[in-house]
C-alpha cells in the first residue's frame, strides 16, 4: 500500500488544480489519508480495522475523522504557515476559508475512495513503490506549484497575517515531537511498520498544532487579518 502521506494525495490533489471551485482541498488531502488513522489506534480494543479500509467505512469512519481534523488542521493553518518557508506561506488562508457543506464532504469521501482504490493497486512491491514514488512527487510539486504560482490567493484572497515566532513555534514543536518519539515503541503494535510509521505522522501533525497554540497564546491581538474571499 502506498505511504498515508505524502503518496496518497497525490491521486486527488489534481483535482483541486482541475477545478478549484468544485473541491475542499483539505478534505480531500485529508480523506486520502484517513484510513490509514485508524492505524494510530492498533491495539486499543476499537473496531477500526479493517473498518477504514471498507467501503462501509467511508461513512463511518472516513468521513466523520475527515472532518474532525480538517476543523483542526484550518484552526491552526494560519499559524503553522506563518512559520513554513515563504514558498507555503500562502497556504495560511486555509485557515479563514470555507467551502460549501456538500464540497467538503464529497471531497473527504472521494479522497477516501482514492486511498481504497490505490491499496488495491498496490498489491506486488514493484507497483507498490511506484506509486509511492509517483504519488510523493505529484504532491509535492503540486504544493510547491500552488504556493508559488499564488493560486491560494486567486482561489482563497490573502492569507492573514500572523506574527512570527519561530523560538517559540519550533521550540515547542520540538519538545512535543521529541517526547511522542520517545513514546512510540513502548504503544500497542509498535513492531508493526505500518503502525508506527503512521503514528510518526500523527507526532509530527500534533507537535505542529500544539506549536500553533503556544505561539497564539503568546502573539495576543495585535495580529490583524485580511478578509478571505468567498469560495463558491
Amino acid at each position: 500500500m502506498p505511504a498515508t502521506f505524502p503518496s496518497h494525495q497525490g491521486a486527488v490533489l489534481p483535482l483541486k488544480l482541475w477545478r478549484p471551485q468544485w473541491f475542499d482541498g483539505v478534505a480531500l488531502a485529508i480523506g486520502a489519508a484517513a484510513p490509514d488513522v485508524a492505524y494510530t489506534l492498533d491495539g486499543s480494543g476499537l473496531p477500526v480495522w479493517p473498518l477504514s479500509h471498507q467501503q462501509r467505512g467511508l461513512v463511518l469512519w472516513c468521513l466523520p475523522v475527515t472532518l474532525l481534523l480538517a476543523w483542526v488542521v484550518r484552526r491552526a493553518a494560519a499559524i503553522v504557515a506563518a512559520h513554513l518557508p515563504r514558498v507555503l506561506r500562502d497556504y495560511g488562508v486555509l485557515g479563514v476559508t470555507r467551502h460549501r457543506w456538500w464540497v467538503t464532504w464529497s471531497s473527504a469521501l472521494i479522497g477516501a475512495e482514492s486511498h481504497l482504490v490505490l491499496d488495491r493497486l498496490g498489491q506486488s512491491r514493484a507497483i507498490e513503490w511506484t506509486l509511492d514514488a509517483l504519488g510523493a512527487a505529484v504532491t509535492l510539486l503540486a504544493m510547491v506549484h500552488i504556493g508559488r504560482s499564488g493560486l491560494l490567493r486567486v482561489w482563497h484572497g490573502h492569507a492573514p497575517d500572523r506574527r512570527r515566532r519561530p523560538a517559540i513555534f519550533w521550540g515547542t514543536a520540538a519538545v512535543i515531537a521529541g517526547g511522542g518519539l520517545a513514546a512510540l515503541p513502548f504503544l500497542p503494535g509498535a513492531w508493526l511498520v505500518h503502525t508506527t510509521g503512521t503514528r510518526v505522522l500523527a507526532v509530527a501533525a500534533l507537535a505542529l498544532l500544539v506549536a500553533a497554540g503556544a505561539t497564539k497564546d503568546r502573539a495576543g491581538p495585535s495580529w490583524r487579518t485580511r478578509p478571505a474571499a468567498r469560495t463558491r
